[in-house]
Parts: C-alpha cells; sequence; structure tokens
C-alpha cells in the first residue's frame, strides 16, 4: 500500500486536487479547493499517493490544540477517489481515523454517502469516537415531469392544485445583495447564523456565479412582488438547494410552487436535485413530498 501523507494548504497542489474531486465517483463541489477555501479559514489535507485519494481537514486553532469541525455551508466531505476500493479499504480508512485521533484531541465532521458504511465500520470499536446518521433528499431529474410529478405526495400534489388560480412566475436574479438581505430578514432569525457567515454566504454566491455553476431564482406573483428565493450549485450533475427561502406576504406555500417551477424546468435531464436535508420531520416531510429518495451520510464525533 502506498504511504498517506498529511500536507498542510500550502503544500497542496490545488490543480491535482481539483482533478483528484472532478474525476472521483463520488465527487461533490463542497470538496472542491476554491469552495474550501471560502467556507474555512484553515484547511488541510491527508493524500494518498499521487492523489489518487483525498481527505480534507477543516480545523480551528484554539490556543495550542487544533480542533476538526464541519463548516458551514458544506453537507458532506471526509474521502474522495475515482478508485472504489479505495474509498472502502478498511486499511487505508483505518489509518486516516488513527491520525486523526492521534493529533486531534477533538473533531466532529460529516462523510459522504458512498463512504458512510464503510466508515461506520472502521469507527464502531472507538471507544471515543461516535457516528450519528444523517438525512440526505435526492431527486433524479432524468424523468420527464409528468413521471415525476406522478410520485409527489397526495398533500403536495394538493397544495399545488389548490394554488393554480395564482399566476406565479419564475425569474433569474441577478441582485445578490437583495439576496443576502431578503434571507437576513426571512430566514436570519431562525438561522444562528452571524455577520461572519453572511460574508462567506455572499462569497460563495459571487463566486459560483462567476463561475457560472451557481444561480438565484425568484418566484413572482401577479403584481410582481418577490414571494420566494433560491440558489442552486449546479455542478457534477447534481442541482443544489444551497440556500432557499419565501417571505411572509403570502399564507400558501410559495415555496413548494417555486420548487415544482423548478423541477418542471429542468427534467428530463441527466442530474440530481439535492434538497440537503433534513433530519427536522417537517422539512424532511416536505422535501420527500417531492418523490425524493433518501441518500444519506454520517457525522463523526470525537
Amino acid at each position: 500500500m502506498k504511504r498517506i501523507n498529511y500536507f498542510n494548504n500550502h503544500e497542496i497542489d490545488k490543480t491535482k486536487w481539483d482533478a483528484c474531486i472532478k474525476k472521483s465517483i463520488n465527487r461533490q463541489v463542497y470538496a472542491c479547493s476554491w469552495y474550501l477555501d471560502i467556507v474555512s479559514n484553515n484547511w488541510d489535507a491527508l493524500i494518498y499517493g499521487d492523489y489518487e485519494l483525498v481527505f480534507p481537514i477543516v480545523f480551528k486553532k484554539i490556543f495550542i490544540f487544533k480542533k476538526i469541525y464541519h463548516p458551514f455551508f458544506c453537507q458532506q466531505l471526509g474521502p474522495f477517489s475515482s478508485n472504489k476500493n479505495l474509498l472502502s479499504n478498511e486499511d487505508l480508512l483505518l489509518k486516516i481515523f488513527e491520525y486523526l485521533n492521534k493529533n486531534y484531541n477533538k473533531f466532529h465532521f460529516s462523510i459522504n454517502n458512498h463512504c458512510a458504511f464503510s466508515v461506520k465500520d472502521v469507527v464502531k470499536n472507538q471507544s471515543s469516537v461516535i457516528s450519528l446518521d444523517r438525512i440526505n433528499l435526492e431527486l433524479d431529474l432524468k424523468l420527464d415531469y409528468k413521471m415525476i410529478y406522478s410520485n409527489y405526495s397526495q398533500n403536495t400534489k394538493r397544495n399545488l392544485q389548490k394554488n393554480t388560480h395564482y399566476r406565479f412566475v419564475i425569474k433569474e436574479m441577478n441582485d445578490i445583495d437583495l439576496f443576502i438581505d431578503l434571507y437576513k430578514k426571512n430566514v436570519g432569525y431562525k438561522s444562528n447564523l452571524k455577520s461572519k457567515h453572511y460574508k462567506i454566504m455572499q462569497s460563495l454566491i459571487r463566486t459560483c456565479v462567476m463561475k457560472q455553476i451557481g444561480h438565484m431564482i425568484g418566484l413572482y406573483d401577479d403584481v410582481n412582488n418577490l414571494v420566494a428565493c433560491a440558489f442552486f450549485v449546479s455542478y457534477f450533475h447534481r442541482d443544489i438547494l444551497l440556500f432557499h427561502f419565501s417571505s411572509k406576504i403570502m399564507k400558501v406555500n410559495v415555496m413548494a410552487i417555486l420548487i415544482d417551477k423548478y423541477i418542471y424546468l429542468n427534467s428530463s435531464k441527466n442530474k440530481f436535485l439535492d434538497f440537503e436535508g433534513s433530519s427536522i420531520p417537517n422539512i424532511k416531510r416536505f422535501y420527500k413530498g417531492f418523490g425524493s429518495l433518501e441518500k444519506n451520510y454520517i457525522h463523526i464525533i470525537k
């Protein structure tokens, strides 16, 4: 077996890193170097061989100690590789966790869906480490809209049908500052986000838009009031619903209408709509109402 080595951030070849992520069978935009640069102040990595498997380590410095944590707006990390055998190699995964246990007193981070069961098996005998199941929901968009709609729950269909008299229109949005401001007003009070998180959000949206993989959409009523917004990151055949909110000016479920219109516009395409969770029963039921399936991951804590 080849060696797995620790690399400080400045030692990482970002071109090779991003090539590894792009080729990985479990690729996620969260693991791209530019994405990690935005959502974290400090990240290093464990790298196997010549970037055949990479494992990002996001950490905070607390006095002389380093603590691995999971950054905001970054649902799943863990190991990434184009080789499925490496991703499930018990000896390799054990070496990774031996290193983490030896060098970090505390850590908490999420492991991507593809590696979740393999990592669970590795950590189950480590008394100081626990794994918690986390819910993610995905909708395959390759079917046509009629087929996707047929798998909606009765409650979702009922909510959509009783609001057909509203003449909602979906439009692209370009004003990032307006999006952030409205997000603060409609979600901020219950999201526990601080000013630093909104700066990260703004940078993330701006960078994704610049790279032409991010787009904001708004749902407008018949008098052009903006009643719901969403930001999607479209990368690696996956549309991630990263941020969304609805205004309180209407009593109907406008977010259901926005998502339904998005599904209609993006059906029959070779990609997934990734809802990013959730474990909260009402939110989980809402996303499952569109026919999405669970593709769960795990959260590791020491």
